[in-house]
């Protein structure tokens, strides 16, 4: 009896082995075919989901569909279709079907086989020896399926309905991306650049703009520029932002022009996120503008018009504008002025103008607080303009455009601007040769230095290198200081308008210059002349002195003017003036002559008269003053009754003494004051009759001697000191009759006071009174003397008379 482990191999019958073959390749073939029609049927599914998502972004956002996120979708998609078509399509081809699977199939499409088939399968690969039924069992079950095996076909076996139904889902699904694809053939194009080749930018539009920034001044049209990728713009803080959109010429194809828009959305995007929308309408045919009023904070711009949009927001950065920090003048002063050694000679201009004097040359330094790339100069005469090579002058009345200048104007860092300049008189329109060099040109050729004018105002425009212009100018007015001509002020002292031909003219006074006198001295005319007639002083003027007083010496405060030298004669006449000149020289010496003095030349007589009718009123009024001390006296002494029953009656004494002693104080201190200012006048009268008998020589000498003696000096001595102490009491007396103070004692001692006073005025006034009989005397003496004159004249006319008469009969 045979092992149970034995087995036995049956082969397979060639119409069965058929069979499987025949399936198999079916199999592969129908797994092949659909997992191809099932990626196609996923493409064009995944071409219709992302044509019709960037279709509908398009509408919404008018921009194509983000590249990352479209990168995203390329980078699942791609290794999703390869697994498609590797598990769909290549597998099923490759794998390997064995022969039971492949008899379980046929078994199950056709059950007459009744595992027959199945069983011959495995029949073939062993058959267990197991008794002597097994073996006959088994090859009657493999000729049965042999018989059946040839009579099924292998189309039979599969159900193509689900392959069909494929068929047609992706066959439908191609023709409409074909047919999609012949409508319009940039789509396909479009959806390629956009999800394969992932090209930012793959929609041709029908609508363009170009966004220009207008800055000011001048309307300048800026394009935005690539800073850290993005396109920006950089605005002076606080100016108006004035955005201008333009429609380019041409179009998206050629023979096509670009689809001007109704209008323009502008979406202005703040720092915080905020966003404001406007829309704005064509200012002309291819022009939109935008203005945000006076911008200070960084802003995003957005566009949208038609089916354009900006892709990335324009970026508006927010600068400060370019200013001025500081300006410096290194200035050299004209030598006449002696300010070099004087002065400081750098100047830090702290305001917005500057004197200086004329012909200062300075070089002018100011501080950008930002670099430069160019700036200008401006004045009403001139704008000097350059950058860091180069500059250029254009003048304002020259039809020259411009003269090139080798120097720059600005320095190599873009922060310092320097310019060579001095201050002219004038500024001359033309360039003779022969004029004035100073006034000739604005140029000087020697040194390159722009002479400007007296008043000169310098606009500084700046130009920085964020492209921003300042649109308010930093003004420095240069105001050239004129040296003004000396002063000379000057009076006669001691001597009147008449004078004798022996007089000394004492001339006292001050002369200034701001910067030096030159000379200074006297200049006179004699009657009619014309031509005035230097003399010099006895104490010339320093060099450059300043200050200069008319001064003889610290004893004789004023220069004197000598008439004698002349030989002038009665009746003629002396015009007198003081004359100074200064050292300027731009452009020449200015000399200043003071008022002219006018005098007559009178006799000696003639001027003791004159002087005689001023002494009757000095006396008059001299009397006046002794008048009025007297009624203060009187009223003194009047009220000491009162005062002795005040201080008696003590707080019972009466309201109205009490006020009759405050009245009276009161008054007799105010009339002892303007005696006083009166009798000071009086003084410096009479005085000034001294001074005139001396300067002008008037015999005898000892007269003026005893007038000073006899009257100006006791003058001062009470005016100085009597008086004084006058008022002093007076004002003790009131102090207590205010206070209610016994007043007695006070009010005759002020009375004694004003008594000493009146009694020295009283002395004086004789001596007044003596002088004046003496100059009676003199002008008596000066009559009779004339009268005799007068008939001694008449006596040589009647002898000459009779003497003619006597001729005649002869």
């Amino acid at each position: 009896m045979p092992s149970s482990n034995s087995a036995t191999h049956i082969a397979l019958p060639t119409s069965i082995r058929g069979l499987l073959r025949r399936v198999r390749l079916r199999l592969r073939r129908d797994a092949m075919v659909s997992g191809l029609l099932f990626v196609v049927c996923c493409a064009a599914v995944v071409f219709w989901t992302t044509t019709t998502l960037d279709a509908g972004w398009f509408q919404l956002q008018k921009l194509e569909l983000p590249v990352g996120l479209r990168a995203i979708l390329l980078a699942v998609l791609l290794p999703c279709g390869l697994l498609l078509l590797v598990t769909r399509v290549i597998y099923p081809m490759v794998r390997r079907l064995r022969d039971s699977d492949i008899a379980l199939l046929v078994e199950r499409r056709f059950p007459q086989f009744q595992d027959r088939l199945i069983t011959s399968v495995e029949t073939s690969r062993w058959i267990p020896d197991e008794g002597p039924l097994v073996k006959p069992m088994l090859e009657r079950s493999l000729r049965e399926a042999d018989a059946l095996a040839g009579k099924v076909a292998a189309e039979d076996v599969f159900d193509t309905s689900s392959l069909k139904r494929l068929g047609l889902m992706s066959g439908g699904l191609m023709l409409s991306v074909a047919f999609f694809g012949i409508v319009s053939p940039q789509s396909l194009t479009r959806w390629w650049s956009a999800f394969v080749r992932c090209d930012e930018i793959y929609r041709q539009r029908s609508t363009e703009l170009v966004l220009h920034a207008v800055s000011q001044p001048g309307d300048r049209r800026i394009a935005f520029q690539t800073i850290d990728e993005r396109l920006t713009y950089r605005h002076p803080r606080g100016a108006d932002l004035e955005l201008e959109m333009t429609v380019p010429d041409g179009g998206p194809h050629e023979g096509q022009n670009w689809v001007i828009p109704d209008r323009v959305r502008v979406d202005v995007i703040r720092v915080d996120g905020s966003r404001s929308r406007t829309y704005v309408s064509a200012s002309s045919e291819w022009t939109f503008r935008f203005v945000v009023t006076q911008l200070q904070e960084p802003v995003e711009i957005e566009l949208l018009a038609g089916d354009y949009r900006t892709r990335v927001p324009y970026r508006i950065d927010v600068v400060n504008p370019p200013g001025i920090d500081q300006i410096q003048l290194f200035c050299t002063y004209p030598e006449y002025t002696g300010w070099n050694q004087l002065r400081e000679r750098t100047l830090t201009i702290t305001g917005s103008e500057v004197p200086l004097p004329i012909g200062t040359s300075f070089e002018l330094v100011a501080t950008s607080s930002k670099s430069l790339q160019a700036v200008r100069i401006v004045s009403d005469q001139f704008e000097l303009s350059g950058d860091r090579d180069s500059s250029r002058l254009i003048l304002r009345d020259e039809l020259a455009a411009a003269n090139s200048r080798n120097e720059p104007l600005i320095s190599g860092d873009g922060r310092t601007i320097t310019a060579r300049m001095m201050i002219v008189p004038a500024m001359s329109t033309t360039s003779d040769a022969t004029s004035d060099p100073v006034n000739a040109t604005t140029i000087d050729p020697a040194s390159s230095i722009l002479l400007i004018p007296a008043s000169a105002s310098l606009r500084f425009f700046l130009h920085d290198d964020d492209d921003v212009i300042s649109s308010s100018p930093e003004t420095l007015r240069v105001q050239g200081i004129q040296d003004a001509p000396p002063i000379v002020v000057t009076q006669m002292k001691g001597v009147g308008n008449a004078v004798t031909r022996l007089a000394r003219i004492p001339v006292a006074g001050r002369i200034r210059d701001e910067y030096g006198l030159k000379s200074a001295g006297f200049e006179f005319l004699v009657d009619d002349e014309s031509t005035w007639r230097p003399r010099p002083f006895r104490r010339v003027p320093a060099t450059n002195a300043t200050d200069f007083d008319l001064q003889r010496s610290d004893d004789e405060p004023f220069e004197i003017f000598d008439l004698q030298p002349l030989e002038l004669s009665e009746g003629q006449t002396l015009t007198l003036s003081v004359v100074a000149a200064d050292d300027n020289r731009m452009p020449n010496s200015a000399v200043t002559r003071s008022d002219p003095l006018l005098f007559r030349i009178v006799s000696n007589e003639e001027l003791l008269s004159l002087l005689y009718t001023r002494e009757i009123a000095l006396r008059n009024r001299f009397e006046e003053v002794i008048a009025q001390l007297e009624e203060v006296r009187d009223d003194l002494q009047f009220h000491s009754d009162v005062a002795r029953r005040v201080d008696a009656g003590g707080t019972s004494a009466s309201l109205e003494d009490r006020t009759s002693l405050n009245t009276s104080a009161t008054r007799c201190g105010n009339n002892l004051r303007r005696q006083t200012n009166e009798l000071n006048s009086i003084m410096e009268a009479f005085e000034e009759i001294v001074q005139q008998l001396e300067n002008n020589a008037i015999p005898p000498q000892q007269q003026a001697k005893d007038m000073r003696a006899m009257i100006v000096r006791p003058l001062q001595n009470v005016s100085g000191e009597m008086m004084p102490a006058a008022d002093r009491a007076a004002s003790a007396f009131r102090l207590a009759a205010i206070d209610s103070l016994p007043s007695e004692t006070l009010v005759n001692h002020s009375s004694e006071k004003v008594s000493d006073v009146i009694a020295s005025l009283k002395l004086i006034l004789e001596s007044v009174r003596d002088m004046a009989e003496f100059h009676e005397l003199l002008k008596e003496g000066k009559a009779i003397g004339d009268k005799l004159e007068e008939l001694m004249q008449k006596m040589k006319d009647l002898q000459k008379r009779e003497l003619l008469e006597k001729l005649k009969g002869l």
